[in-house]
């Protein structure tokens, strides 16, 4: 089960947290949980991140970013801001997707800042496929990841009824596949 919550404040701060759990018959099998929350600015349809944190059960895999942008650095690597201005973490990133899509940006690239190392996240935007959920059938924009390893796809259908939300998440690695289909949608005003 995924549960994600997003605010932006009227003076453009922003959170956005995510978690990630087993439910069901899936908390037999496994047990693991993830947490991650992302805050920052919005401003000008750009996200630009200030603080990450990553928690995992495995305390070796858990770890939190500060985005100092004075000195171009987060908690211990440099910004690579000479050739991208906006380094993302694991979540704005995905906000940025979104915030794209809205605002008819046609490239979808991202730097993220990882745990150690920043990553270029690549997305194409493929023909709109109709998706099925318990919410109804929805026409959704495939954003498939570009990566170099064959045996590992992300896989992304939005709605642009539902304001580019995600409704559909396919992950393939190693030929395990995982897939999460939105259940509920709720807004706060």
């Amino acid at each position: 089960m995924i549960e994600r919550n997003f605010w932006i404040k009227d003076d453009g701060n922003y959170q956005f947290s995510s978690t990630l759990s087993s439910a069901g018959i899936g908390k037999l099998i496994s047990s693991l949980s993830r947490t991650q929350i992302s805050t920052g600015k919005f401003n000008n349809g750009q996200f630009t991140p200030t603080s990450y944190t990553h928690k995992t059960q495995q305390d070796k895999r858990s770890y939190e970013l500060d985005f100092d942008r004075v000195t171009a650095r987060t908690s211990d690597t440099d910004l690579a801001l000479a050739h991208n201005p906006i380094v993302l973490d694991e979540l704005s990133y995905q906000a940025q997707l979104r915030a794209d899509l809205l605002y008819q940006v046609n490239k979808y690239e991202y730097l993220v800042q990882k745990k150690h190392k920043q990553k270029l996240y690549k997305f194409q935007r493929n023909k709109a496929e109709l998706v099925t959920t318990t919410l109804g059938k929805f026409t959704c924009d495939k954003m498939i990841r570009v990566t170099n390893n064959p045996d590992k796809t992300i896989k992304i259908w939005i709605a642009e009824e539902l304001g580019y939300i995600p409704v559909k998440i396919e992950l393939t690695s190693n030929q395990k596949k995982t897939i999460a289909i939105l259940t509920k949608i709720s807004q706060n005003d």
